[in-house]
């Protein structure tokens, strides 16, 4: 991941955004979810197998790989013939730190975006808005305001776009290959299962695929190769 996808991906962002923005796609979406007669999702909640499986275990082997690279990237400073590896478990590691947290703290914060669940289209309470238009007034508050959401991007599948990293580690393209259909099926079954509970709209979903691209293209770009110095160090 170079230049050249770190561009498309910038591309690809301002596509999806006024995409979204233009179009009632995210609405017409899940509205193919949400059982109206019965005024609940496809995936009622507490669904605990479901939970369990596709919310908190699926983070478990997540977390392994991000501990296991920022454990052996450490590592291999001790160790020269790691050296060729270190730039790879460097991006991962710092991928599967920043997406999240940047989604997270940053992102849901500032976006002021509802959860479909939350909207009166679904039985919720707060009207659509979409990303870039305003909130009419809220009659039943007295500052005239709804209260803010936190659901723009997605938080829990950034976890998984940002596996898109592992492309970084590998030096084969079959492998490399691999690593990509991994990390986008990690993400998209981590974004579904979000979809078919009423927890995100696609578009959410997409962008933080995107960030994930723009954010690896990046460091893959400006973090050094240390296998030079192991090429060195044996000559």
């Amino acid at each position: 991941m170079g230049k050249k996808t770190l561009w498309a991906s910038v591309l690809a962002l301002f596509i999806v955004l006024a995409f979204f923005e233009f179009t009632n796609t995210d609405l017409l979406i899940q509205e193919h979810l949400y059982l109206s007669a019965e005024k609940t999702w496809v995936l009622k909640d507490p669904k605990l197998l479901y939970r369990a499986i596709f919310y908190t275990g699926i983070k478990i082997p997540i977390f392994i790989i991000g501990f296991g690279a920022l454990a052996a990237s450490l590592i291999s400073w001790r160790k020269k013939k790691w050296n060729e590896y270190r730039k790879g478990l460097i991006i991962i590691s710092l991928s599967l730190i920043i997406l999240p947290l940047s989604v997270a703290v940053i992102g849901k914060n500032f976006t002021n975006v509802q959860c479909p669940d939350d909207l009166n289209h679904f039985a919720g309470k707060i009207p659509y808005v979409k990303l870039f238009d305003n909130y009419p007034v809220n009659p039943n508050s007295p500052d005239g305001k709804f209260p803010r959401g936190h659901c723009f991007p997605a938080g829990h599948a950034s976890g998984g776009f940002a596996l898109l990293a592992l492309v970084c580690f590998f030096k084969e393209k079959r492998n490399k290959i691999l690593a990509f259909i991994f990390a986008m099926s990690t993400g998209w079954i981590m974004g579904v299962y979000q979809m078919l509970r009423g927890a995100h709209f696609l578009s959410h979903h997409l962008v933080t695929m995107i960030l994930a691209l723009i954010l690896v293209s990046t460091l893959n770009l400006l973090i050094k190769d240390f296998s030079n110095e192991s090429t060195q160090t044996k000559k």
